[in-house]
């Protein structure tokens, strides 16, 4: 039937690190290339700033003009694989466990240059259409975590540039082959050691504040840069005691007046199956001093009383691993 309707059951979503920033991957084009998670979504925003321009005399416009190109994808996805954080953070290096398989570690780039990704974005229409998105580079990575419930991940990836093509869509992309990770079989520490019991809900954001840069001669950006770097967090905790109000305080006894709470000395969250040995599937990550900014506590006699936590970690992370039983990255890179 011609020109028929589909879902998103028809559509593909695959990835691929780029050696040059907007070349397309040979992963990609190879149809090598990985997925992100389990139950992908995306959303592509095209902008072609196009303006209209008026003229005295009379009151339409008689001409047009097309500024820089902005695109913008948002990726979500439930956490199985941790190869995703690569394209976080910068760079990984793969290891022999020991124990458990391999480790995958998860660290900023040398002189925090950005890593660049292309995405196959297939469409199986009567003809098909597939979109090649170029210089994909993470803005900012947001994991949400319930109890109960599987990780989700979303991505924000403004890109520099597309190409449409009517052949060449991947039939058969690749769908991540591990288990969901489940927050119920996580900790959370302040500090690592300490673990916060009951824990509700996590959400943590690493923000990269990605700009995309042009140049003349061309109407695409040519390049990106990782500018000032954050990670945040939102807890929801059961009120069992004092210890997080004491952390904000800075002491037992309520707000410190004249000088700055020294914060705590690390955060840790670890997301994992439980598997041991070569079972094992976990994401453990490390931060540095950690600031609670913010507690907000409701009292109502007909609810479970939660605390629900906002603070921030200073410093580079200090550790970010991902454990499986696969020797090497299959993110593949190369253009």
């Amino acid at each position: 039937m011609s020109d028929f309707p589909i879902s998103g059951s028809g559509a593909g979503l695959t990835v691929g690190l780029e050696t040059t920033y907007g070349v397309v991957s040979s992963a990609v084009a190879g149809d090598t290339c990985i997925a992100f998670g389990h139950n992908q979504s995306i959303t592509v925003d095209r902008n072609m700033n196009t303006t209209a321009v008026w003229g005295l005399g009379i009151p339409y416009a008689s001409k047009s003009y097309s500024g820089l190109f902005e695109g913008r994808l948002t990726v979500n996805f439930v956490l199985a694989s941790t190869y995703f954080m690569e394209l976080v953070m910068g760079q990984c290096t793969d290891a022999d466990d020991g124990t458990y398989g391999y480790s995958h570690t998860y660290t900023d780039n040398t002189g925090y240059a950005v890593t660049s990704c292309s995405i196959e974005n297939g469409l199986d229409l009567d003809t098909d259409q597939v979109f090649t998105y170029l210089g994909c580079v993470v803005d900012s990575c947001e994991m949400t975590m319930r109890v109960g419930e599987p990780v989700n991940v979303t991505l924000n990836m403004p890109y520099a540039k597309e190409i449409k093509a009517t052949s060449g869509r991947d039939t058969t992309p690749d769908t991540d082959d591990e288990e969901p990770l489940v927050f119920s079989e996580g900790t959370l520490e302040i500090p690592d050691g300490t673990a916060i019991a009951r824990v509700q809900s996590c959400t943590l954001r690493f923000i990269k504040n990605a700009q995309l840069i042009a140049g003349l001669g061309d109407r695409c950006p040519s390049k990106a840069i990782w500018k000032n770097m954050a990670i945040e967090f939102d807890l929801e905790v059961s009120l069992e005691n004092a210890d997080l109000i004491e952390d904000m305080y800075g002491q037992a006894t309520g707000p410190l007046t004249a000088t700055n709470p020294a914060g705590e000395a690390s955060l840790e969250i670890t997301l994992s199956n439980a598997g041991a040995t070569t079972a094992r599937r976990s994401l453990t990550m490390l931060f540095g001093y950690t600031f609670i900014r913010s507690i907000s506590v409701a009292q109502k006699v007909e609810d479970h009383m939660i605390q629900r936590v906002s603070g921030y970690c200073i410093s580079a992370p200090t550790s970010i691993v991902g454990i499986d039983n696969t020797a090497t990255s299959p993110l593949i890179t190369g253009d």
